[in-house]
């Protein structure tokens, strides 16, 4: 009898038929996760005749949700509509909305960013006469909250964890106290909030037996990627039934910095000793110089469970590596071969740059923009972190819930009524007595002693708000948005790049339709849920014709056919110093085997000798450790011409022949060949010989230089360091 799994790859499949109990799913890179998955839940509803109610896949983007939902929809049609597959910030928004009373919030709280955060840390450092030269920057505070919540502190856990007695730690408990107070007046929660309170809403037992009874089976993707809050949710959920399904790649654990725990996927079969464990190796994407490269990179890492990719695609072509003069130099060369890729056949939007940095697309950007390239960039500024956006999503949000003094306070002035601080006090003053809302506070503006000017334009701004606030239930999204520009008079009140501007509203206006088209149903409530949810690769049109620049974290997820990944250099990337910790080192390998894998026919690398660092000329770059450690059969090493002609020539190295670090002909300072007096002279009797390639636990590979009685020479990428004989093997690896 024919089954939908017999589409499957007899991995995949193994990884599908398995459904009760726990399922541990290895999928390296390309391995075909997302088709195994889908599949698995068809073969779960169509065959085995689970319901679709019953099922949670969860993921953490809504690209991938996305995809996840439609390749269902087409496998087991309208029945994928009862299907939650969602992001876990999703899911929490799910959950809190459902049950947020319980733990006293209104359903309809709003959700802030990281910019309303900062706003936020701002007025509380005002209020507590916190000077900016303090050294307490609301950005770093708003990281460190946001760090804390991920972890399951909150404010009542946290003097458990720090010690009040010192002053430091005192000031950040009361700037946290008064955040959460004014979040929780406002009825609002930030984002790294959505995930603490669904993870408390579970230790209600009432809550926990109804989500527990409804979820009796969990698909769980990107495993590798969860913190310590989606590791407790997820057992929480899934203890009852034990049907839980995780997929992930331990070697593409690359956020630790958002809290992260790599040891989540690593322990599983700890925490489920009973649990089913296959592995995907199997390649789709890439070609076998490609995954033989990013095979021999990965193998360095400790903390992996050993998988090896493969193919039976084509050879493909080397991974080009290319020793730049200068960063411009570095450009120039990538644009050279994107326009010999352009010229073949290949479409720019078959094209990334990748890199470790933001701060490493200027160069990038001047470059494309001189040569007349399509690009754009991910992860900078987003469209609805733009000003006019933010207006705008900001006067919706405050008629969504009356409660926001927050946004409030962004939009009295927007356009200018003239409303002071002083008049703000005096609009808090009264609130607070009446234990309401600013904006409801304006109910009493007569009885505020402000100028009768401002108290016209305020009376006027309660009057709108309360007209459009009267008939929101009867109003689609975009009318609502309509009533505020006409009634505020918003556009005409721009005055600084004022048709950009005027686009950017336009291009929301826009989304708004296509987003009712879809969800005509759709409540002003679901729709700021949905903003406050999207992230920087939504906004991704992959069909159109532009080359796309991003760092390496952008990019996890996605694929290109031409990858060029620049500024391999150490001290850029690996971004960390040598005497860095071991698992630091093997973040940064992951993030370097993440960008490798990305490639789909070629790979392109780059390093520039030169480079400026917080303003200052570095001309002794080093090609990055991680260059080293690939399979260097698979690498050719090529030559290109000089970048910016006007440059310092002192900033400039030689033009290279076919450069390789490994070769015998090592080029000096100068540009010149080492002579024949600074050749090693060999040790007969010792078992390491000149022009081994040797591995230190600490300085990485490195290779001989010279070998005497004693001690030898080893050129690493830090630079020489003579090793006795006596201990070499001790730390060495040949």
């Amino acid at each position: 009898m024919s089954s939908i799994l017999d589409e499957l790859n007899e991995e995949q499949r193994k990884a599908a038929e398995k459904i009760e109990g726990p399922v541990l799913i290895l999928a390296g890179a390309g391995s075909g996760k997302t088709r195994t998955v889908t599949y698995r839940i068809a073969h779960m509803v169509k065959e085995i005749g689970i319901s679709p109610l019953n099922i949670l896949a969860l993921t953490f983007t809504n690209k991938a949700a996305r995809e996840m939902k439609e390749r269902a929809t087409a496998l087991i049609g309208h029945e994928a509509n009862n299907l939650v597959v969602s992001t876990f910030h999703s899911f929490s928004v799910r959950l809190l909305k459902t049950y947020s009373e319980r733990i006293g919030y209104g359903r309809n709280f709003n959700i802030y960013d990281v910019d309303d955060q900062k706003s936020i840390i701002t007025k509380i450092k005002k209020e507590m006469g916190i000077k900016d030269n303090d050294g307490v920057q609301p950005g770093k505070l708003a990281n460190k909250i946001s760090k804390l919540k991920e972890q399951g502190i909150g404010i009542k856990e946290l003097e458990r964890e720090i010690d009040m007695r010192i002053s430091a730690n005192r000031l950040f408990g009361e700037i946290y106290q008064k955040y959460d107070e004014i979040l929780k007046a406002n009825n609002a929660m930030d984002f790294s909030d959505l995930l603490l309170n669904a993870r408390k809403l579970l230790d209600d037992a009432f809550v926990l037996e109804k989500i527990q009874e409804r979820y009796k089976y969990i698909v769980v993707d990107e495993y590798q990627d969860t913190n310590d809050i989606q590791y407790e949710m997820i057992n929480l959920i899934s203890a009852k039934y034990r049907n839980i399904c995780v997929v992930g790649d331990e070697d593409q654990s690359i956020y630790a910095f958002r809290g992260a725990n790599i040891n989540n996927i690593l322990n599983f079969e700890r925490d489920y000793k009973e649990a089913f464990t296959v592995k995907l190796e199997r390649n789709y994407r890439s070609t076998k110089k490609i995954l033989d490269t990013a095979n021999e990179l990965i193998k360095n890492n400790k903390s992996s469970k050993g998988k090896t990719l493969w193919t039976d695609g084509s050879d493909g072509e080397k991974i080009k590596i290319y020793n730049a003069a200068t960063v411009f130099d570095e450009a120039n060369f990538i644009i050279t071969e994107m326009k010999k890729k352009k010229k073949d056949g290949a479409e720019y939007k078959d094209m990334t740059i990748l890199y470790r940095t933001n701060a490493q697309s200027r160069v990038l950007e001047e470059k494309l923009l001189a040569a007349n390239i399509p690009y754009k960039i991910y992860g900078g500024m987003q469209f609805f972190q733009r000003k006019e956006i933010k207006d705008i999503l900001a006067y919706l949000s405050l008629l969504n819930n009356k409660n926001d003094n927050h946004n409030f306070y962004r939009i009295i002035n927007v356009p200018k009524r003239s409303v002071g601080e002083k008049t703000l006090e005096k609009i808090q003053e009264v609130a607070n007595e009446k234990n309401i809302s600013m904006l409801e506070a304006l109910h009493y503006i007569d009885s505020i002693p402000v100028r009768t000017a401002t108290k016209l334009a305020l009376q006027e701004f309660y009057n709108m708000m309360q007209s459009i606030y009267s008939n929101l239930d009867e109003m689609s999204i975009k009318e609502i948005f309509d009533e505020i520009l006409i009634k505020t008079h918003y556009i005409d009140s721009i005055e600084d790049n004022k048709e950009d501007r005027v686009r950017n509203i336009e291009e929301l206006l826009n989304s708004i339709a296509e987003i009712e088209k879809q969800n005509p149903n759709m409540s002003l409530n679901e729709y700021l849920d949905m903003i406050s949810l999207s992230s920087a690769t939504d906004e991704m049109e992959e069909d159109e014709n532009y080359v796309k620049l991003m760092t390496i974290h952008s990019s996890k997820g996605l694929e290109f056919d031409y990858v060029f990944l620049a500024g391999m250099e150490d001290g850029l990337f690996p971004s960390i110093s040598f005497d860095a910790p071991e698992e630091e080192l093997e973040e940064e390998r992951r993030l370097c085997y993440v960008a490798i894998t990305r490639a789909k026919k070629e790979l392109f690398i780059s390093y520039s000798s030169s480079r400026k660092i917080w303003g200052k000329d570095d001309n002794a770059r080093r090609p990055s450790r991680f260059i080293y450690e690939m399979k260097q059969e698979n690498l050719e090493y090529v030559s290109g011409e000089y970048g910016n002609k006007l440059q310092n020539p002192r900033s400039f190295t030689p033009k290279v022949e076919n450069f390789n670090p490994f070769s015998k002909n090592k080029i000096g300072t100068f540009g010149k060949k080492l002579n024949s007096s600074q050749a090693a002279v060999p040790n007969m009797n010792s078992k390491y010989k000149v022009g081994d390639v040797v591995k230190h636990k600490k300085f990485g590979r490195g290779k001989i230089k010279k070998v005497d009685m004693k001690s030898m020479i080893v050129e690493f990428m830090v630079g020489e360091k003579k090793i006795a004989l006596v201990l070499a093997d001790k730390i060495l690896e040949k």
